[in-house]
């Protein structure tokens, strides 16, 4: 259970200004004035004041708790990052999801599966109540206006190519680890750990859920990138020290595995130019602002934790 906290009062969009002025935020590169239709019309303030964990505080003296030279303006600029890696990145996760499905099912093909007994095969496999809980998800699929007319010519006799359709990213990533052990693939057991990091950026993207601020928590990383993605990582030619630094934080271990997946499943086509597009439109934002970012001491962890992007995403040939 959760520690209590001290319940908070809603602040007016005036009285969040002031707030943060208390904290010591200026308004030098973004006025009070822009700062308040920013806050009355882009972003929340709670989501805003996230980024604040990036910066650093005062320790002692008359300024004590206050940040040390952080800028509204930067707040912003975070934000308006933060919203483009995540619109990119959602767009890889999606991208990962429908080739693994298509690897999948070239993959039984190549290896004699008829599509129906695997499928079978894979529901007997499973407890009572996992097996329960998907086909509960096969019949709310059921219910969908995308989906009911597969569900209705299929429910009674699945294919695999229907199933996969049908079914969530967290079921696909259970099926591959079915299929791998079917199979005795090693290499396509890894790729469900794997995969489990791409969904958990996957829901992180499409919530909306902060990411940049997390890059805050260096060396707090709960586990370790598989051996697949810090090989590859290891083998962009990124300096020892530079990837023990930013592996060492679960979002960038994320992140990261989002990227070599990304670059190893998807084939060069629509899906990579758009990803390369939009991971290029992000960093060039953050070139044509970057004096606004620290790039030394204890605040340059977002500038430094882009640049760690930036290297491995042109290394791993995402981005020119």
């Amino acid at each position: 259970m959760a520690e209590p906290h001290d319940r908070k009062p809603i602040l007016t969009i005036e009285q969040q200004i002031e707030h943060l002025k208390q904290k010591g935020v200026a308004f030098e590169l973004c006025s009070e004035e822009e700062a308040a239709d920013y806050l009355r019309d882009k972003c929340n303030f709670f989501k805003l004041a996230s980024y604040r964990k990036l910066f650093s505080k005062y320790e002692g003296g008359p300024r004590d708790g206050r940040y040390v030279d952080l800028d509204f303006g930067q707040l912003r600029l975070l934000a308006a990052l933060d919203q483009e890696l995540r619109h990119a990145l959602l767009g890889m996760t999606l991208d990962i999801e429908h080739f693994q499905k298509v690897t999948l099912l070239r993959e039984m093909e190549d290896r004699g599966e008829d599509g129906y007994a695997i499928v079978a095969d894979y529901m007997a496999s499973l407890t009572t109540a996992n097996r329960e809980y998907r086909l509960r998800e096969l019949k709310m699929s059921g219910r969908s206006p995308y989906s009911s007319s597969l569900y209705a010519k299929y429910s009674g006799d699945m294919p695999a190519w229907a199933f996969l359709e049908l079914t969530s990213f967290g079921t696909l990533i259970d099926f591959v680890r079915f299929c791998a052990r079917r199979w005795g693939d090693r290499r396509l057991e890894a790729s469900h750990y794997d995969l489990k990091r791409v969904k958990s950026v996957r829901n992180c993207a499409a919530h909306g859920s902060c990411l940049i601020n997390c890059f805050a928590e260096r060396g707090a990383a709960r586990g370790s990138a598989s051996s697949g993605v810090s090989r590859r990582v290891a083998a962009v030619g990124i300096p020892k020290a530079t990837r023990r630094k930013w592996m060492g934080n679960t979002a960038m271990q994320e992140v990261a595995t989002v990227l070599v997946a990304h670059s190893g499943l998807v084939p060069e086509g629509s899906s990579r130019s758009r990803a390369a597009s939009e991971l290029a439109e992000m960093f060039a934002r953050a070139d044509g602002e970057t004096e606004a970012l620290p790039d030394k001491g204890p605040d340059a962890a977002a500038r430094s934790a882009l640049e760690f992007l930036r290297r491995l995403t042109e290394s791993l040939g995402l981005v020119e």
